[in-house]
């Protein structure tokens, strides 16, 4: 299968792939590649820069080891790719939260990379680098939908989790909508996401329902606001129906969820 290039920028700008990345099939391997150890050495040194003037090299830079990836390397190349993308979240000077073009590009090149870009990213979302404040939301947003990206199936009860419990309505929605990335996972597994986001969604609809001057049915009105999309979107992906309201949902789910899929 010939592979289909993906540039970082197209990434960066929302761009999705006509054909599911998981799906293509590498080439063979053909020894270390020279422009790999190049690349990794250029980023090394963007990531160093104490005047943070060259981030748009790294942007580069990361463009072409993700492009190699996809095309096939080595795998002493392909685990120093993951390397690189590591370094650039974890080692260097802290970008300011206004200005995370880099570690974005790293997130997504890093949701390409199955498992192993799975570990680096949910250690990013964690690591106090980057700490839970609302400055670091957007970035932390990142994270999550390229967590589910890496389609790692041990990640879906922490994204799960996060979905759920998360105190932050748009990182909720984040963990919601990266759960929509298994849709072509095993029945059991979709049943699993699609009951544990059905009953956060009912309690929140639950709250949001209630009338009078009321703070919890109010913060319930503004988590529903942050996630009924998201959620709704990866619902619709995990039993392939369509509804916009959980009410809906329900009575579909209720009528449903014994049955296959």
């Amino acid at each position: 299968m010939k592979l289909k290039h993906l540039s970082l920028f197209s990434l960066l700008a929302g761009l999705v792939l006509a054909t599911p990345l998981a799906a293509q099939t590498p080439a063979p391997a053909k020894g270390p590649d020279k422009e790999v150890a190049e690349k990794i050495a250029l980023l090394k040194e963007v990531v160093a820069d104490k005047k943070l003037a060259r981030d748009a090299e790294g942007l580069g830079a990361i463009d072409v080891l993700l492009q190699k990836s996809q095309q096939g390397v080595e795998p002493k190349d392909q685990q120093a790719i993951v390397k690189a993308f590591e370094h650039v979240l974890t080692q260097g000077k802290l970008r300011p939260h206004d200005k995370t073009e880099l570690y974005v590009g790293a997130a997504a090149a890093l949701g390409y990379c199955g498992k192993d870009g799975a570990k680096v990213l949910k250690a990013a979302y964690q690591d106090k680098r980057f700490p839970e404040k609302s400055d670091w939301i957007r970035l932390r947003e990142q994270f999550l939908k390229n967590l589910g990206r890496t389609k790692d199936e041990t990640l879906v009860k922490f994204l799960c989790q996060e979905a759920r419990h998360n105190h932050a309505p748009a990182l909720m929605a984040a963990a919601g909508e990266a759960l929509g990335n298994f849709e072509d996972s095993k029945e059991t597994v979709r049943k699993e996401i699609v009951s544990e986001l059905m009953v956060r969604y009912g309690e929140l609809a639950e709250l949001a329902s209630q009338l009078g001057n009321n703070v919890e049915a109010q913060n319930a009105n503004d988590r529903l606001a942050a996630i009924q999309e998201k959620w709704n979107g990866t619902l619709g992906k995990l039993t392939r129906q369509s509804f916009g309201t959980f009410r809906e949902w329900q009575v579909w789910y209720n009528k449903h969820k014994n049955a296959a899929w």
